[in-house]
């Protein structure tokens, strides 16, 4: 049991959790709250429903805001969010399926007839503090 102790404690000071502070541009302006997810895994992605890490955030007076994970482990994450401008807790589509609500992942990946894949979005974080930029735009942009 105390080597199980002394181990933890060895790996914990060499991958520090870490701090993912992202910048979102392009939302409206006190309209709803953004919804965003960390996926740490392709298997993870699919069940876009449940991400291994969650915020909703109610949107502020500017169109760029500025959120923060904290404690997460090392390794490659999907960044996925979008403004919930109606607070129906979904992303809003048209008859075709088109969401009609801004939307952003990591990379600056925008696709506009099917998600990303995982490889296509994930960023890698292995620094105590990393920062990434997501850009809201709507499909029609």
């Amino acid at each position: 049991m105390l080597h199980i102790i002394f181990y933890s404690l060895f790996f914990s000071l060499f991958n520090p959790p870490i701090t993912l502070e992202i910048k979102m541009e392009g939302l409206i302006p006190e309209k709803g709250t953004i919804r965003i997810g960390l996926y740490n895994s392709a298997a993870a992605f699919k069940d876009e429903a449940n991400p291994n890490h969650a915020q909703i955030v109610p949107v502020g007076k500017n169109a760029t805001q500025i959120i923060k994970f904290e404690g997460l482990p090392e390794g490659k994450y999907l960044v996925a969010a979008y403004q919930d401008v109606n607070g129906n807790k979904k992303i809003d589509k048209n008859i075709l399926g088109i969401p009609t609500e801004a939307y952003a992942f990591s990379n600056d990946v925008f696709p506009k007839w099917k998600s990303p894949s995982f490889n296509e979005a994930a960023i890698k974080l292995e620094r105590p503090y990393e920062s990434i930029r997501l850009k809201f735009r709507t499909w029609i942009e």
